[in-house]
């Protein structure tokens, strides 16, 4: 007979078994958000659409935001190193485009969405998640250079800007170098800008960062450098950098 472990392991990686497998991955998403949100006091509103048809998979309700969700998954070790992303879903809402330096039109307004990828792993007998995630707060922390890559690295991103900047439809290549890896559910609520026992001040301190920088307006909640280092610092504290 064939071992449990190796049977699990190719039962995850056929193809053959994508939309089970997808199944899986939604619902332990799902579980693990609303135990972390649990956690916090509160009971997360998660509603999923009836076509996937924009780009997205789940909408997350933490009764202050709204946050349009894509899901992807990778079995640990998988190849796949980019993604196919609707750029409506991460391209800044109306109110907030020219704070991350994007042409004001009102065609180009976009969903303000998150991209979350689950890293698949197994011991045999279970099935294990670890979550990256990526939205346009995050992308700007990486062109700010608030979170420190390699060289190449950085171009990259700054050419997805450029992509994601060129036109509202349409899709981009969000490259997995694009995602920061949260350290449990409870971190990636509150890198998603959602309540968590583990959020600060982060996500509001970014957008008023990137209207200080983009817009040239507004006024930072301190000198430069110094909001600066509590946003990398905030952002540190939610990042597994292993």
């Amino acid at each position: 007979m064939e071992p449990v472990a190796s049977a699990l392991d190719a039962f995850l990686r056929a193809e053959r078994n994508s939309v089970p497998r997808e199944l899986l991955v939604v619902n332990r998403v799902i579980h693990d958000l609303m135990v972390a949100a649990a956690a916090r006091g509160y009971d997360l509103l998660v509603y999923q659409p009836t076509v996937d048809s924009d780009g997205f998979d789940l909408i997350l309700d933490d009764r202050d935001r709204l946050l349009p969700l894509q899901l992807k998954s990778v079995v640990f070790g998988g190849r796949a190193a980019k993604w196919s992303i609707h750029r409506k879903l991460l391209r800044p809402e109306r109110h907030e485009i020219e704070w991350f330096g994007f042409e004001p039109s009102p065609c180009g307004e976009g969903r303000g969405g998150g991209v979350l990828l689950a890293e698949v792993s197994t011991d045999g007998i279970s099935v294990g998640l670890s979550y990256r995630y990526t939205d346009l707060r995050i992308l700007t922390a990486f062109w700010l250079d608030l979170i420190p890559v390699l060289p190449q690295t950085k171009a990259r991103l700054q050419r997805l800007r450029s992509e994601l900047e060129s036109q509202p439809s349409g899709k981009v290549a969000l490259p997995k170098t694009a995602f920061v890896k949260a350290k449990s559910p409870e971190h990636l609520l509150a890198l998603a800008g959602l309540h968590s026992r583990f959020e600060n001040t982060w996500p509001n301190m970014l957008c008023r960062l990137a209207r200080f920088e983009f817009e040239r307006q507004g006024e930072l909640p301190a000198p430069l450098e110094q909001t600066r280092i509590a946003l990398q610092v905030d952002l540190g504290s939610l990042i597994d950098s292993r």
